[in-house]
C-alpha cells in the first residue's frame, strides 16, 4: 500500500520495515485518518467488546508478607485458573516504576535517526535492538507496535555501555530490582509442584532475562488493528508494568474453550505476572500459560515494560519428575528450548497457543 503525504508518496511496508522507521516513524511522518491496509486485521482476528467478560476480575494479590501462606495459596490458585494476576505491595516504590515507563517513552520521543541506530540487524548495540510488530517479514498483517528489546547477559562486562544514555540506568536498575520478585514467585509455584528452585536448576528456569519497551502509538481506526496479537509468552514467567492513566489495553483469555477475555487494568504500582509456556509444560498443565493480546486506542499512545524470565539456550524442557511421581502421564514430549521451541515460535506470526499444542502428546 502507498500513502501520499504533502512530502511524497510512500510504500508503507517499505517505510516501516526496510527504511527502519517503525510504526512510530509512520505516525510522526504523516497524519493518518484511516488505518493503512498492512495493519488491517481480518474480521476473525479483530477484538470486539462482546468478547469481554466484565464479571470476571484478574486477581490482585497483596504480597507485603511473602511468608504468609495466603500469598502462596492465592498465587498458585491464580496461576492454575487464569495464568495471569497482579501483585501489589511488592517493595518497589510506584515512583520507581513510573520512572521506567518515562524512560521508555523518552526513548520513543528521540528523533527518528537516533532510534534507527538501534534497528534490529544494524544496531550499534549487541544487547539492545529496536524492531516493529512481532515477526514482520513473516506476517501478512502487521501489529500496531514498536518495541526496543534489552538482553541482560550476566557474564558480560559493561553490557549496557552502548545502550541509550537517557534510559540505560533505569533499565539496569529495573532488571536488578525485579529479579528477586520473580524468584520469589517462581519459588512459590515450583514448591507447590513438590520441587525447589536452587543452584542446580535456576538457569533452566530463569537463566535468561530480556526486557521490552513496548510502544503502541495512537491509532486512527483501533477497531481494525491489534497492538499485539493473541499469543502466550514462550518463557517461564513474565513480570510487566503498565503505564498509569491510560485506557485498559491488556486482555487475558478467560478460558481455552471459548473466545472470551478478561481485562487486566493498569493499577498504579502493580506488577502483572503472566505464566509462560515453560511453566505450563513443567507443571504438566497444573499451571496455565495465559493467552493474551493488546488493544490500541485512538486518543492515546501507550507504554508497557515486560521482563521475560526463561531458560538458558539448550535447556531440555519436559514435565517435572516430581509432578509425575504418582503415575501421572506426561502430557508433553521432551524438547530442547532453543532449537525446537524458540525457532518454531519466531518462525511465524502470533497465533495463540499453537506452539504448546504442537508438542502435546496425544
Amino acid at each position: 500500500m502507498t500513502l501520499t503525504s504533502s512530502k511524497e508518496e510512500i510504500d508503507v511496508r517499505d517505510f516501516v520495515l526496510n527504511k527502519r522507521n517503525g510504526v512510530k516513524g509512520l505516525v510522526d511522518y504523516i497524519t493518518l485518518n484511516t488505518l493503512p491496509s498492512p495493519y488491517i486485521q481480518p474480521p476473525h482476528e479483530r477484538f470486539t467488546s462482546d468478547k469481554i467478560i466484565s464479571s470476571h476480575e484478574v486477581p490482585v494479590i497483596d504480597v507485603s508478607d511473602w511468608l504468609d501462606p495466603r500469598v502462596a495459596r492465592e498465587i498458585c490458585d491464580a496461576a492454575a485458573k487464569l495464568g495471569v494476576f497482579q501483585i501489589v505491595n511488592h517493595g518497589i516504590a510506584t515512583e520507581k516504576l513510573k520512572a521506567v515507563i518515562e524512560a521508555a517513552r523518552g526513548f520513543f520521543e528521540l528523533p527518528g535517526d537516533e532510534r534507527k541506530r538501534y534497528w534490529k540487524g544494524s544496531s550499534v548495540s549487541e544487547t539492545a535492538w529496536l524492531t516493529t510488530s512481532f515477526s514482520p517479514y513473516k506476517e501478512s498483517v502487521l501489529e500496531w507496535r514498536d518495541f526496543f528489546k534489552f538482553q541482560y547477559p550476566r557474564q558480560e562486562y559493561d553490557f549496557a555501555a552502548t545502550w541509550p544514555s537517557l534510559c540505560k540506568e533505569q533499565v539496569v536498575y529495573h532488571f536488578e530490582r525485579m529479579k528477586p520478585i520473580a524468584k520469589k514467585i517462581l519459588n512459590i509455584l515450583i514448591n507447590n509442584l513438590n520441587s525447589t528452585v536452587d543452584e542446580s536448576n535456576e538457569d533452566s528456569l530463569m537463566g535468561t532475562m530480556r526486557m521490552n519497551f513496548n510502544y503502541y502509538p495512537e491509532c486512527p481506526e483501533p477497531n481494525l488493528a491489534i497492538g499485539t496479537g493473541r499469543h502466550t509468552d514462550i518463557n517461564t514467567i513474565t513480570l510487566l508494568i503498565q503505564e498509569d492513566g491510560v485506557l485498559s489495553s491488556l486482555y487475558g483469555r478467560a478460558s481455552e474453550h471459548e473466545d472470551k477475555w478478561v481485562d487486566v487494568p493498569p493499577i498504579p504500582g502493580a506488577i502483572v505476572v503472566n505464566v509462560g509456556d515453560v511453566l505450563q509444560i513443567l507443571s504438566n498443565d497444573k499451571y496455565r500459560s495465559v493467552e493474551h493480546c493488546v488493544l490500541v486506542h485512538k486518543g492515546c499512545s501507550r507504554i508497557s515494560v515486560p521482563i521475560f524470565y526463561g531458560p538458558v539456550d539448550d535447556t531440555v524442557i519436559e514435565p517435572l519428575p516430581e509432578v509425575l511421581e504418582n503415575n501421572e502421564v506426561a502430557r508433553y514430549r521432551k524438547i530442547v528450548y532453543s532449537s525446537n521451541y524458540l525457532k518454531d515460535v519466531f518462525g511465524r506470526p502470533h497465533d495463540g497457543k499453537k506452539t504448546t499444542g504442537s508438542i502435546k502428546l496425544p
